[in-house]
């Protein structure tokens, strides 16, 4: 499977993550508050180098690869650097939201197994505060179901967890390397 071949089946599982996760989101009312993106200014969220993949191809194809990679080796917040503020207090959008990877997709309103097997929710401090009432977590998609889906497609997927920017920097050097082999593979 190449790059684009491996993007686009990640694409399509993250479109099934995300039906799944709006489904129960609708199915409970439990939903982010508009351009709430205080998740994002979290300098501690880690992603792995392949789920950064689709989002590293788009930023080669619309041709800012110099202009991230300067970006990425200049920060010194942490934070996400495809979070888009909007105002102030936390309020902002992604920048690549389509692309955006699987903790991205999954945080705020998933399930995860106790020790005794039951389904437990985990959801955000800001959501507890709006949501004070437990919530019912009987269909909650379970975030270890994913990840078993994720690492069907390659086991790299669900390992070696990185700061979400470094994750960026490093699928970009590999998005960039693919690119100029392909290259000398056509001209040879």
């Amino acid at each position: 499977m190449n790059i684009r071949e491996f993007s686009d089946y990640l694409l399509k599982l993250y479109q099934e993550m995300s039906l799944t996760f709006s489904s129960y989101q609708n199915s409970t009312g439990l939903h982010c508050p508009p351009e709430c993106g205080k998740c994002c200014l979290k300098p501690n969220i880690e992603a792995t180098v392949f789920e950064m993949i689709p989002m590293a191809l788009r930023i080669v194809d619309e041709g800012l690869v110099e202009e991230w990679l300067e970006k990425l080796e200049n920060d010194t917040t942490g934070i996400c650097l495809n979070f888009v503020p909007i105002g102030e207090d936390g309020k902002g959008r992604c920048g690549h939201y389509q692309e955006r990877p699987s903790v991205c997709r999954m945080f705020g309103v998933a399930g995860y197994h106790n020790k005794r097997r039951e389904v437990n929710l985990s959801i955000c401090k800001h959501l507890k505060s709006l949501y004070p009432d437990p919530l019912d977590p009987t269909g909650a998609p379970v975030m270890a179901n994913w990840s078993s889906q994720m690492g069907a497609i390659d086991p790299r997927l669900i390992q070696e967890f990185k700061p979400i920017n470094e994750a960026l920097k490093l699928a970009l050097q590999r998005v960039i390397f693919y690119a100029e082999y392909q290259i000398t593979l056509t001209e040879n």
